[in-house]
């Protein structure tokens, strides 16, 4: 009986944990994010900007996230099994997801002019780069013609693109978040639960 109160017991503790490191992991990747914006506006050279903070702000989460769910193992009692660990993780990283997910459709509905502006960049870099491969005019009209829409339709809020845009991620966390388990999983001694038995304790044990 006590073993399943302490069972009980972790697993509300993993689960207040973490929400608490999911919406600061949340926080981490939205002002990640609003960070590398403002730099790729203010760079002089665009490409090696967006290769910088792309790559540095995937680190980031990455290191982020690896250290939360090593947190929340401790909170676990320093085990869990896959289940349990996939469970926590994914829990911490979806609610991460969503935190990130709101705040950047926010900042973008009050204040878009800074994600037009990367955008224009975008097509700009595009176009120079298909030039200097040689790429058919055809194509590179095609390629301008697509990034437009995508920064027009980003004029307009629309609640199914938002959504959509977060079942992708949702998805993607899912699978870090099974890379993350497998990595961090630790089953329990079985001597650890042969003492946690109580009475059911073999003779050669203290049960007090």
């Amino acid at each position: 009986m006590s073993t399943e109160l302490n069972n009980e017991f972790s697993a509300e503790v993993v689960r207040r944990d973490g929400i608490r490191l999911g919406i600061y992991l949340g926080v981490l990747s939205l002002v990640i994010s609003i960070v590398s914006l403002y730099a790729l506006i203010n760079s002089s050279n665009f490409t090696i900007t967006s290769m910088v903070t792309g790559g540095l702000g995937i680190a980031l989460m990455i290191g982020f996230s690896a250290y939360f769910a090593v947190l929340l193992r401790k909170s676990a009692g320093g085990f869990w099994s896959f289940s349990e660990a996939l469970k926590g993780i994914f829990t911490m990283l979806a609610i991460a997801v969503i935190i990130s997910s709101i705040g950047t459709t926010v900042f973008n509905l009050i204040n878009p002019e800074p994600q037009l502006i990367v955008f224009d960049k975008t097509i700009n870099f595009t176009i120079e780069t298909l030039e200097s491969a040689g790429a058919e005019d055809d194509l590179i009209d095609k390629q301008v013609a697509d990034l437009e829409k995508t920064r027009d339709d980003m004029r307009n809020f629309s609640i199914g693109q938002t959504l959509k845009a977060l079942g992708v991620s949702l998805i993607m966390y899912f699978v870090f978040a099974l890379i993350l388990a497998a990595i961090l999983k630790r089953e329990k001694p079985a001597f650890l639960t042969v003492n946690q038995g109580g009475d059911d304790a073999h003779p050669w044990q203290d049960k007090n």
